[in-house]
């Protein structure tokens, strides 16, 4: 089992790697939490599948069934989750577990932070999207108008992850998820660049080399006042193809195309050669993801939501370039002046 510890002034999260450690989360939970009931927030699709396994590994659990998808990431979902666990009689001394993707994390860690003014969190990530990101360094958020507007900074207590939720897509040598990885390495880690040209992927070793370059990374600037900006690689435009598409594409395949648009901001800017953007867009290539924008859109079609970028000060916006493999460079631009370099 890989342990790795993230200490912050809101407390300290142990994030857990092992191959079947979905097997071993009841007896976790009930040590941490001995006298403690738990909710679990969990959407549609994966309660079909695993809703019986969790109502054998964590017996009287409220199952907080969501719908499926990032147009539910709302007020209202989060709204009704709380309405169930007060009926239920749930407080702040007991559990809410965030089991799924990215959305369903991001709601339930959000939710955690508000409810009775803060209750415990765990995260079970199912995706590779949330075990290398959205579940890591306590970003909550729901979307409102634009994407990720209303937010809280609220490490999950503890972070379970179970590569074994993947190999499906390894098998069929596609996996979601990659953009964030690609992300990792483009930013801090050009190793994983040699881990993605594997003839199979090792996912024990992408997953650790990720989590450990967002702990790195956010340990120095948990509220994103600097450092942490670089994260947003690739997000300020996909982010934007997210709502210009009305979430058509996740956010996974938006970032995959916000990362090859931004490597063309950073050429045009003069700061990066052709052959790293290439080297990342072939990664992404390899494993199924989307490099280039649907015909239905266009970059001027993006100005109007890259202007609603919730890290944007004044009318500047903390634009990420990478020059090289393992580093990031924060410019400030205005939206007008990315899209016009991005065309």
């Amino acid at each position: 089992m890989v342990k790795i510890e993230e200490k912050t002034r809101w407390g300290s999260s142990t994030i857990l790697i092992e191959d079947g450690l979905l097997a071993k989360v009841g007896t976790l939970l009930e040590k941490e939490y001995p006298d403690s009931r738990f909710a679990i927030a969990i959407d549609y699709n994966l309660e079909r599948i695993y809703g019986p396994q969790l109502r054998k590994l964590i017996p009287n659990a409220l199952h907080l069934v969501l719908p499926a998808g990032e147009a539910n990431k709302t007020m209202g979902t989060v709204i009704d989750m709380a309405a169930k666990m007060i009926n239920g009689g749930y407080t702040a001394t007991d559990v809410i577990i965030g089991f799924g993707g990215g959305m369903v994390t991001d709601l339930a860690g959000f939710l955690a932070s508000i409810y009775m003014r803060g209750m415990h969190y765990v995260a079970i990530p199912t995706s590779l999207m949330g075990m290398v990101d959205a579940a890591i360094a306590g970003k909550t958020s729901v979307d409102y108008i634009a994407k990720n507007i209303l937010g809280t900074i609220y490490p999950a207590r503890l972070v379970l992850i179970d590569p074994g939720f993947l190999k499906h897509f390894v098998e069929n040598n596609r996996m979601p998820g990659l953009a964030e990885v690609v992300k990792f390495g483009a930013i801090h880690d050009e190793t994983i660049f040699k881990d993605l040209e594997a003839k199979k992927l090792n996912l024990m070793t992408l997953i650790k080399k990720s989590v450990s370059a967002k702990v790195e990374i956010t340990g120095k600037d948990l509220k994103e006042s600097g450092h942490r900006k670089i994260l947003n690689f690739g997000h300020t435009f996909g982010h934007a193809i997210e709502a210009a598409t009305h979430y058509m594409y996740n956010h996974d395949q938006a970032v995959s195309m916000g990362i090859v648009i931004a490597n063309r901001v950073g050429q045009k800017l003069g700061l990066q050669k052709p052959a790293i953007g290439d080297k990342m867009k072939s990664a992404l290539e390899r494993f199924g993801m989307s490099t280039e924008l649907p015909p239905n859109v266009r970059i001027d079609d993006l100005l109007e939501w890259i202007k609603k970028d919730k890290k944007r000060k004044g009318n500047k916006i903390p634009f990420v370039v990478v020059p090289k493999l393992g580093q990031a460079k924060i410019i400030p631009m205005t939206a007008e002046e990315i899209i016009k370099l991005a065309r």
